[in-house]
């Protein structure tokens, strides 16, 4: 095999190893944010101290809200919280659903982008991921 035939396929990337990485990049990110940038060393924000990688991710997307005032520093909080619990709880595992891991956030993100038009039950939001995971394995 030549050096470029080995070139192009070290250049080869699996939709699964980009999103470790997109993944990867935004915990990364979100993590530098919360422990270098001044406004996040107050205690008040403490409590993201202890989020796992799946909670930064989830931070990271709600933070936007939390800028345009849609949520206080408390229903920040609340929602990743909530949010991650929901992913693990929730969610069965990536073998039995076949959605990869930027895909199990994304049924997550719709369902919070649900409920901040509308409340639901927890039984209507077993049932709206339900949906969501089948309809995430037709598309994909």
């Amino acid at each position: 095999m030549s050096s470029s035939s080995k070139g192009n396929l070290n250049n080869i990337k699996s939709p699964v190893l980009e999103e470790d990485v997109e993944f990867s990049k935004v915990v990364s990110e979100g993590r530098d944010l919360l422990e270098n940038k001044v406004e996040f060393q107050t205690d008040d924000w403490g409590w993201t101290r202890d989020l796992d990688d799946g909670g930064i991710f989830i931070f990271c997307y709600l933070l936007h809200d939390y800028r345009q005032k849609t949520l206080t520093l408390n229903r920040l909080k609340e929602s990743v919280y909530t949010l991650n619990l929901l992913r693990h709880k929730m969610l069965p595992s990536q073998e039995k659903t076949g959605l990869p891991l930027l895909g199990e956030f994304q049924v997550i993100f719709t369902l919070y982008e649900r409920l901040k038009r509308e409340e639901m039950s927890w039984d209507d939001c077993e049932v709206y991921i339900k949906e969501q995971i089948e309809e995430h394995r037709k598309t994909n």
